[in-house]
C-alpha cells in the first residue's frame, strides 16, 4: 500500500506517515486506479477481485492514521478537510506550556515557560507577552499556557479570576481591580 498526500489547495501541509505527497488534483490522481472508494467510515477493506487497481480515500486525519494501519489492498489517499487541516497545522505547531506547577497569584517568569510542539497553548511567539503576568488560578506542571490562565496586565495588576478576591469574605471573583 502507498500512502499519498493530495495537497493541491494547501502545498504547505505535510504529514510525516505519507509515501508520496502531490499537488496533483484528485481527479488526476484517480486515474492512476480503476476506481477511488470514500473511506473515511469503512469499517474494513473490501474484498476485491485480482487486477483490480483501487484507492481508498480518507478526508479525516483520524481515519488517515486508523486505515494506514491496515493491509488495505489498494493505496490510501489523503485530502484533508478543512478540519483535518487545522489538526496538521496544530500538531506541528511550537506552543507554551508551564515548567513547574504554577501557584494562582505567582508572577510569570521566563523560567516557568517551555516549549511543546502540538500542544494547545498560545504559540511559542507570544512568550514575551506571558512573562510577568500574574497566574490567576494554579496550573499544573505542563499545562497549557493561554491568556484565559494569566492577567490581562503584563505587570501583573487589572487581575480578573479567583487571584482578585477580597480578603474580607466578599468574593469580588471576576471584578476589575
Amino acid at each position: 500500500m502507498k500512502r499519498i498526500l493530495l495537497h493541491a489547495d494547501a502545498p504547505e501541509l505535510t504529514v510525516e506517515t505519507v509515501d508520496e505527497a502531490t499537488t496533483e488534483s484528485l481527479d488526476a490522481v484517480a486515474r492512476r486506479y480503476h476506481a477511488v472508494i470514500p473511506a473515511d467510515h469503512m469499517g474494513g477493506p473490501p474484498v476485491l477481485s485480482d487486477g483490480i487497481s483501487v484507492a481508498f480515500l480518507t478526508t479525516d486525519y483520524n481515519s488517515f492514521e486508523r486505515l494506514r494501519r491496515l493491509d488495505l489492498p489498494g493505496d490510501l489517499l489523503f485530502q484533508p478537510s478543512a478540519v483535518a487541516r487545522l489538526d496538521l497545522l496544530r500538531a506541528g505547531r511550537r506552543t507554551l506550556v508551564t515548567t513547574r506547577e504554577i501557584k494562582e497569584g505567582q508572577l510569570i517568569t521566563e523560567a516557568d515557560i517551555g516549549e511543546v510542539v502540538g500542544g494547545l497553548g498560545v504559540g511559542t511567539e507570544m512568550r514575551a507577552q506571558m512573562v510577568g503576568r500574574t497566574a490567576l488560578y494554579d496550573m499544573a506542571e505542563g499545562a497549557a499556557v493561554d491568556f484565559g490562565f494569566l492577567s490581562e496586565d503584563p505587570t501583573g495588576g487589572n487581575r480578573t479570576g479567583p487571584a482578585d478576591r477580597a480578603g474580607d469574605g466578599s468574593n469580588r471573583t471576576g471584578e476589575v481591580l
